[in-house]
């Protein structure tokens, strides 16, 4: 009996000796998991705020990006209102030009007519003393500066005031210098023409004979 208290008292000892150990072997791995977690968080820490970093840069860079769009697209249109501008200011100069050169045309169109008009009024009333009736004589004979080729499919006729001509026959090939041979200058839409060795005043749009000078050329 005295040797089983005696063992019971040794392991109650033995016990108390080791819990104290044990206690202290668990609270050193809580305190080391304690100081694990909190070294983990740490770094995370970090992390988050390099993250939040990046993104408040990005952010700004793309506010910046889209300013200078924005701007870029404020040039462009006004630019384009510049050209637009240009191009209406180009197109009333270019009209204006033409309004002056129909002006002019027309000016020079209305003197030509008075020039022609006044030249069939000297035609008309031409009352020098080498005319006979409504034909006018020349004072000379010339010689044919070079020999006559009828049209085409033509022959001699020998025309006479109000006969009508061909147009083959007053084309411009057979055109008169009136200066050279010192004629009356043709009234407003007629011309000399050489017909052989007769001289003709022909009306260009109809083809009248108004009148014909008989053997100027020998």
């Amino acid at each position: 009996m005295k040797r089983v208290l005696m063992v019971s008292m040794a392991v109650l000892l033995a016990g108390a000796t080791v819990m104290p150990a044990a206690a202290q072997d668990v609270r050193a791995r809580v305190v080391a998991g304690e100081s694990a977690r909190a070294g983990d968080k740490g770094p995370v820490r970090v992390d988050n705020r390099e993250d939040r970093r990046d993104r408040r840069a990005d952010r700004h860079e793309d506010r910046r990006e889209n300013r200078h769009d924005r701007r870029d697209d404020r040039q462009d249109r006004w630019d384009d209102r510049r050209d637009w501008r240009a191009d209406r200011r180009d197109d009333r100069h270019d009209r204006r030009d033409d309004r002056r050169d129909w002006r002019h045309d027309r000016r020079d169109d209305r003197r030509d007519w008075r020039d022609d008009r006044r030249d069939n009024r000297r035609y008309v009333r031409h009352d020098d003393r080498r005319w006979r009736g409504y034909h006018w004589r020349p004072e000379y004979r010339y010689r044919a500066p070079a020999r006559y080729v009828y049209p085409s499919g033509y022959r001699h006729v020998r025309w006479t005031v109000g006969h009508r001509m061909p147009p083959a026959y007053y084309s411009r090939p057979y055109y008169v210098d009136y200066h050279a041979y010192r004629l009356p200058p043709p009234p407003y839409g007629y011309r000399w023409v050489r017909s052989d060795r007769d001289v003709v005043l022909v009306a260009l749009a109809t083809g009248l004979v108004l009148d014909v000078l008989y053997d100027l050329y020998y």
